[in-house]
């Protein structure tokens, strides 16, 4: 049985996480404007390379229409490319452009320096109780079922 206070603990720790949230992603916007499953295919290719339109859509939990839509306008801006596979020429792979992946570069440095800007005021250990609590709170709420772009903190730098 999940008590009362835990609940209260988890919702609190939800608002800062959502401050945390709108000071580092929502206030580092990408230099082109694209839409929430246009980033979360940017970002999947960033983080795991090129793959099939049926693995993104996969990925990014989304139906292979809209991703097939997605990619279309993302080529038309030269931010991903597409081609189809030599060995099965019906299966399209979608990979991230040069100008993609120099977008996604600035980006990401953006965020991190924003995040670090965001907790400049706690101490290295403190830094890092916050770290492995993210990771904690992640590995959980992974079994959980939710969804979401996972990106690999490890991306390019």
């Amino acid at each position: 049985m999940i008590d009362e206070r835990d609940i209260d603990s988890m919702i609190k720790a939800s608002l800062y996480f959502h401050e945390l949230f709108k000071k580092t992603i929502l206030a580092t916007p990408p230099a082109e404007v694209v839409t929430k499953t246009q980033m979360d295919i940017l970002l999947t290719l960033y983080a795991d390379g090129p793959m099939s339109m049926s693995a993104l859509s996969s990925h990014v939990n989304i139906a292979p229409e809209q991703t097939t839509r997605a990619i279309k306008n993302l080529r038309e801006r030269d931010l991903v490319e597409s081609d189809r596979d030599e060995d099965n020429r019906r299966m399209v792979i979608a990979r991230l452009s040069e100008k993609g992946t120099l977008l996604l570069d600035d980006h990401t440095r953006e965020l991190h320096a924003n995040l670090r800007a965001s907790l400049e005021g706690l101490t290295d250990e403190e830094v890092a109780q916050l770290a492995e609590t993210a990771r904690t709170a992640t590995r959980l709420l992974e079994k959980t079922g939710f969804r979401h772009v996972v990106t690999d903190p490890k991306m390019r730098k």
